[in-house]
């Protein structure tokens, strides 16, 4: 009954707020504090909320979604401590993150991109979560269904349109053959966008060839080996190879 109180109360605030929140290694030394936002809102008085934020790693589009989330949760007037946690794209810091927020017992924890949501989800059942910059939350297991999410998870899609990027790239460059497909094996979303961006390949009478990461390490050797043995080459909406390829 306190956890439906606290997600009620907090779920109020964030409608308040105007967001449209729709179905959709080591720990110290890897776990550094997330750039900008304030860590405490304006207060209007009452109780004070504690929102555990976990950034999967420091991109511009990432850090977009971080203050925005943060400037509308201060909007709303109420009392809430954030606490902001950077991943610095791995995994286990994620876990690590995630469970010290449920250790810490915060009210609601904001997850930013799916392996952060994915580690949160797999920390807590009773915590309300909030995912974003997720491609697709029910194929990366975080919700039953994109349009009935059930459970303590819930947020939005930034799932793009595949098929349509695909057939801009034939018509930018008609006589493309084969397309290199580079993407991080770590990420969920990467793996659903690849078999759509292949499939979307093969209609279009292209050849597509997979290129793979496990770190923002292997970037610049990977993609050094796609040249001359891909015409063009297409990242879906990876949240690694984004922030690696801007460095």
């Amino acid at each position: 009954m306190k956890t439906k109180k606290r997600f009620t109360a907090l779920s109020l605030a964030l409608m308040m707020a105007g967001l449209s929140l729709v179905g959709c290694g080591s720990a110290a030394s890897t776990t550094t504090a997330a750039a900008a936002p304030e860590t405490t809102s304006n207060t209007t008085g009452g109780k004070q909320y504690t929102i555990g934020v976990l950034q999967l790693i420091q991109h511009p589009a990432l850090d977009k979604t971080n203050k925005g989330f943060v400037d509308a949760i201060n909007a709303s007037g109420l009392s809430v401590r954030f606490d902001q946690q950077n991943a610095s794209g791995e995994q286990s810091a994620c876990q690590t993150i995630a469970e010290k927020f449920v250790n810490d017992r915060d009210d609601l924890i904001f997850a930013i991109a799916t392996p952060a949501a994915q580690a949160a989800a797999a920390a807590t059942e009773e915590i309300p979560i909030v995912i974003s910059a997720v491609t697709d939350p029910a194929a990366s297991g975080l919700v039953a269904t994109n349009n009935a999410p059930g459970g303590n998870v819930t947020g939005t899609s930034d799932l793009t349109p595949v098929r349509e990027q695909i057939d801009l790239l034939k018509q930018m460059f008609p006589d493309a053959k084969t397309v290199g497909i580079l993407y991080c094996t770590s990420e969920a979303n990467s793996a659903l966008q690849l078999e759509m961006a292949k499939q979307a390949c093969t209609d279009q009478g292209l050849t597509a060839k997979e290129y793979s990461v496990s770190s923002s390490n292997e970037i610049q050797s990977v993609t050094e080996s796609m040249v001359g043995n891909v015409d063009v080459i297409y990242i879906p909406t990876d949240n690694t190879i984004a922030a690696g390829i801007s460095t």
